[in-house]
């Protein structure tokens, strides 16, 4: 369970649904269950027993009817409540999205929101719009000697002066060695040297003539998102760990929702290489793994195109970790298609992968703070269509060959 400010505890919970009722399992034993209250209108529900308070906000509306209903299990201290839906066969939506479902009720506005130029009054931009390029137009800061420089990063580039007084005590957490002294118009160029420096002929080589019986293996690996279905679902640890993610809001404009995407698939490659490399495990190499095979990550460079994003991330992978084959990225590259296809729980389910391996470790724990758990609440609110599009747009790019790799 998670402390609140109040110090009322959140109870462990999950929640289905069958035609009528949306059906909420909460854990909370060693309880006088007769002093249990509950409250239901529009679209929450609250739930009181001292020591434990849980207010849920549906995306649909249900009601107070007779129909409501529950039962305690004294053995497994689980409370079952069957709530009634205003409309009954109607599917809501979102019920794996724990901390847009503990946010609280401002007018069932989502938090997160994308906000366009136009402010007649409008609903904010939600999805990518029809015009969408997948292409955004980078404006660089022109520097003011008069001035300090203000550099900014992680998510949406919402974070300055964060990273260096970490960086004598951590110098690998970043490749960027002066995060908060280095304009944006010049990460990319760093970024460029530094890969070219670091390519290793040989090493490609040796496992391109050579593919040895661990590459075959993980080539051929089949994870547990594609053989099981069911585990889009977070299971426990995961949703506890939602609940300990502060909901805060953030206003996306449409540029930065392109960014934002953009962004993803290059967290969401590193994740699955690493996935795919340990067969599903974590190592001690996973933290490393994802930092440096992402651009954000490593150098605070978001690319500013899907087609330079995949062609960043297959750079890097052939170039950085203990095995290099070309032949693995192409299969790297269709798992995240896959990810994306599934929309956004699975995709929440590998954000979270991602937080956890963070924050277990010594340092990157750090980029949780910045980058992952910004993502992790924003793919709650987002809307579906925006992934769709984002998958459109990858099967509609045209192939990766070696040629289009800055290698000679």
């Amino acid at each position: 369970v998670s402390t609140q400010s109040t110090g009322m505890l959140t109870p462990k919970f999950s929640i289905t649904q069958d035609e009528k009722f949306v059906i909420v399992t909460l854990h909370v034993p060693h309880v006088k269950i007769s002093e249990s209250e509950m409250f239901i209108e529009g679209s929450e529900f609250k739930f009181y027993l001292k020591p434990y308070y849980l207010r849920l906000n549906f995306n649909n509306e249900v009601i107070e009817n007779g129909q409501e209903h529950a039962q305690y299990d004294v053995n497994s201290g689980d409370i079952i409540v069957n709530i009634p839906k205003r409309t009954p066969g109607e599917q809501f939506t979102d019920l794996g999205m724990i901390s847009k479902l503990l946010a609280p009720n401002h007018t069932c506005k989502p938090k997160i929101e994308v906000v366009g130029s136009d402010t007649s009054g409008a609903e904010p931009f939600l999805s990518v719009p029809e015009d969408f390029t997948w292409e955004w137009d980078q404006e660089y800061p022109v520097d003011d000697p008069s001035n300090s420089i203000h550099v900014a990063y992680g998510f949406c580039d919402r974070y300055n002066n964060f990273y260096e007084p970490f960086l004598n005590e951590y110098p690998d957490l970043l490749d960027l060695k002066s995060p908060d002294q280095t304009p944006y118009s010049h990460r990319k160029s760093l970024l460029e040297i530094n890969l070219l420096e670091s390519f290793d002929m040989e090493h490609y080589l040796s496992d391109f003539m050579d593919m040895n019986e661990f590459v075959g293996d993980v080539i051929h690996y089949q994870p547990r998102y594609k053989s099981n279905p069911t585990s889009f679902t977070c299971v426990e640890d995961e949703q506890q760990l939602l609940c300990t993610l502060p909901y805060n809001q953030v206003h996306l404009e449409k540029k930065q929702m392109k960014r934002t995407l953009i962004g993803l698939v290059d967290i969401l490659f590193s994740f699955v290489f690493d996935h795919l490399t340990n067969c599903g495990e974590v190592s001690v190499e996973s933290g490393w793994n994802i930092c440096k095979l992402s651009s954000q990550l490593s150098w605070l460079y978001s690319p500013t195109s899907l087609r330079e994003s995949l062609l960043l991330s297959f750079s890097r992978a052939l170039t950085f970790p203990l095995y290099r084959h070309f032949d693995f990225c192409i299969r790297v590259l269709e798992d995240l298609k896959f990810i994306v296809s599934q929309g956004r729980p699975l995709i929440l389910k590998c954000l979270l992968g991602v937080y956890d391996i963070f924050r277990k470790h010594e340092f990157y724990y750090l980029h949780n703070n910045t980058f992952i758990k910004d993502y992790c609440l924003w793919i709650q609110s987002t809307d579906e269509r925006s992934i769709r599009k984002l998958m459109d747009a990858l099967n509609n790019l045209s192939l990766i060959s070696k040629s289009d790799l800055p290698f000679p």
